[in-house]
């Protein structure tokens, strides 16, 4: 595979072909601690239990209409295309530009590029040869067409989509209007042209730009393209735009590349050329080379293949492609924030129901079951899953102000959606988020729930000794190695990984694991932890960090009354004393719950999230 075809994150893994892997950074962390003889057989367990290194990989959330592909036999002859493929790139097997990217594959067995589709668009290509053909084909047909020998051509064309630029219009809250001109502008060659095209005056679509710039937190109009592009990817945090990645993806020289890379991040021909030390007519020719090599018209048109070739890039060393089309029953929004981080959350609706903010868990709880979505509903609430710092598509938190920006994140949230006095919902490691944003904005809070909190006391007593029981020991015992287990989880996102793991950890309460045999609840199960780890693991170590380092719970000065909730399949009652002083707290169980009581008793807790009965 070429180097552009690798992610960062097998980049940063691999300086050398004998570089530890995240099990072995996993153990060397847990040595440099002070040492802990009883947790030790813990973490050997865990390791074992997770498998071996050759078991590790990474899965990747690929959209399914961002992606069309083909496959090339003998003499380039294509002997499997999709509808979408065939009508973007007809003839393919008399192409140059197929043939020089599939010749490219046959030699290295993995080669990114562009082509160009049949209106003109430059657009982010894959060929492959091999297993991983095999991977990546798309249904029986294309698996039996990547036969040995054969090459799977994939193009990654997220912006030419309906569907991904409407969800990612709406995410970004965007009007109608606001829409039409985003999207016009993503291949229009000016704003001018834009506005022309959907009948709008010059003026007004200034005006919508300047409210599409707030929005999307782009400095300039070409930063709402890239952001706007990456969010179609499903790729967000992806790192920095590299000028080898340019180099190898697109064609270009490591110059041109490096005035590119300045273009794109939003610099100014005469800021580029003053922070490589360039002339600025220098600088003209290699953007202008850089434009004419990619069929690109603009920069921001430069911007929307580089963050597809980037993402393509991304996906290319993933261990295993998982196509997802459309979305939860719910509308995904980003909105921007301070220090240019970006929040998250995930509305359910109806817009008329009191506002319930629901706070997931360490792994998983980015979407909700659909039993309790609509529990939760029937009782006038309005859902809102708040993906926390760190966590899904919300930037980490800033050094050392993790529970800060978690409450001024959902305080955001709150003004910007115009809410009513919320019920506040949260389990297990959202605790102590939840609690920091009551204790700064406690009128805010109508009532509160916690369901199995994470006491600053520990692991109740008989806590059932699971895989999940063990890891949290080993990090109580070395909080060093936190860091290390998050990277250590997130290169576990294989499916069938996370299959395996999530049977082994709820095997001692069958309920759970009767509710794992619901093809749909490991599904939603798999989707959210592969999508909570999917761009970084910083939240996961932040958290753990926290209740790692003493974590204790704030004075809540008002707001609630609050219910805290035991599931009673879990373990004994847990000790009641760090939640006597949150106002009007009361306690109540959930007989024969487990982890799962999300997906197992939706019913009843969502009585006790909206009134505590």
């Amino acid at each position: 595979m070429s180097e552009a075809a690798r992610t960062a994150e097998a980049r940063e893994d691999a300086q050398s072909q004998d570089a530890p892997g995240p099990a072995e950074l996993l153990r060397q962390a847990w040595r440099a601690g002070p040492g802990d003889a009883a947790a030790r057989p813990d973490l050997d367990d865990l390791l074992r239990m997770t498998g071996a290194p050759d078991f590790e990989g990474v899965a990747a959330l690929v959209p399914e209409a961002a992606v069309s592909m083909a496959v090339l036999g003998s003499g380039d002859m294509v002997i499997h295309a999709e509808a979408r493929f065939a009508e973007d790139f007809p003839h393919a097997e008399a192409r140059a530009d197929v043939r020089h990217l599939a010749g490219k594959a046959r030699k290295t067995g993995s080669a990114l590029g562009l082509l160009e589709a049949a209106d003109g668009a430059a657009t982010a290509a894959w060929a492959v040869t091999g297993e991983r053909a095999q991977l990546w084909a798309r249904g029986a047909a294309a698996a039996r067409a990547a036969r040995p020998g054969a090459v799977l051509v994939l193009v990654f064309a997220p912006s030419r989509s309906d569907e991904l630029a409407a969800a990612a219009m709406a995410a970004f809250g965007l009007t109608p209007l606001e829409a039409r001109v985003a999207e016009a502008f993503l291949f229009a060659p000016t704003l001018e042209i834009a506005a022309e095209q959907i009948g709008i005056g010059r003026e007004t679509a200034r005006d919508a730009m300047r409210r599409i710039m707030s929005k999307t937190g782009a400095r300039r109009s070409g930063g709402v393209v890239r952001r706007l592009t990456e969010l179609m990817s499903a790729v967000r945090n992806q790192g920095p735009l590299t000028p080898e990645l340019l180099s190898d993806s697109l064609g270009l020289t490591r110059a041109e590349a490096q005035v590119a890379v300045k273009l794109i991040g939003g610099a100014t021909q005469r800021e580029a050329a003053q922070a490589l030390g360039l002339q600025p007519e220098t600088v003209r020719s290699y953007a202008k080379a850089a434009l004419a090599k990619t069929g690109a018209a603009r920069t921001k048109d430069l911007a929307r293949v580089a963050a597809e070739a980037q993402a393509l890039a991304r996906f290319c060393d993933a261990a295993e492609p998982v196509f997802v089309s459309g979305g939860p029953l719910a509308r995904l929004s980003l909105r921007p924030r301070a220090a240019g981080r970006r929040v998250a959350f995930v509305d359910y609706g109806p817009r008329s129901g009191r506002p319930a903010v629901i706070f997931h868990g360490f792994l998983a709880g980015r979407s909700l079951p659909p039993a309790l979505a609509r529990a939760l509903q029937a009782r006038d609430l309005r859902p809102i899953v708040l993906q926390r710092p760190g966590f899904g598509l919300t930037s980490p938190a800033q050094p050392h102000g993790y529970l800060e920006d978690a409450a001024a994140d959902l305080a955001a949230v709150i003004e910007d959606l115009s809410l009513e006095p919320i019920c506040l919902f949260a389990r297990d490691g959202g605790t102590a988020a939840a609690l920091a944003f009551a204790s700064r904005y406690p009128q805010a809070v109508r009532r509160g729930a916690l369901l199995n909190p994470r006491s600053p006391q520990g692991l109740a007593a008989g806590q059932h000794s699971g895989p999940v029981a063990r890891l949290t020991r080993v990090m109580l015992a070395q909080p060093q190695a936190i860091g290390a287990f998050g990277e250590f989880i997130r290169k576990r996102t294989r499916s069938d990984l996370l299959e395996r793991m999530l049977r082994e950890t709820l095997r001692a309460l069958p309920q759970d694991l009767a509710a794992l045999d619901d093809p749909a609840v490991m599904s939603q199960l798999a989707r959210d932890i592969q999508a909570q780890f999917a761009h970084s693991s910083a939240g996961y170590a932040a958290e753990h960090g926290l209740y790692a380092a003493g974590w204790t719970p704030p004075q809540v000065a008002g707001g609630g009354p609050w219910t805290v909730i035991h599931a009673a399949g879990l373990s004994r009652a847990p000790p009641r004393d760090p939640w006597l002083g949150l106002p009007g707290v009361r306690f109540a169980e959930l007989p024969g719950a487990g982890v799962l009581a999300q997906f197992t008793h939706a019913e009843a807790l969502a009585q006790l999230i909206a009134d505590g009965a």
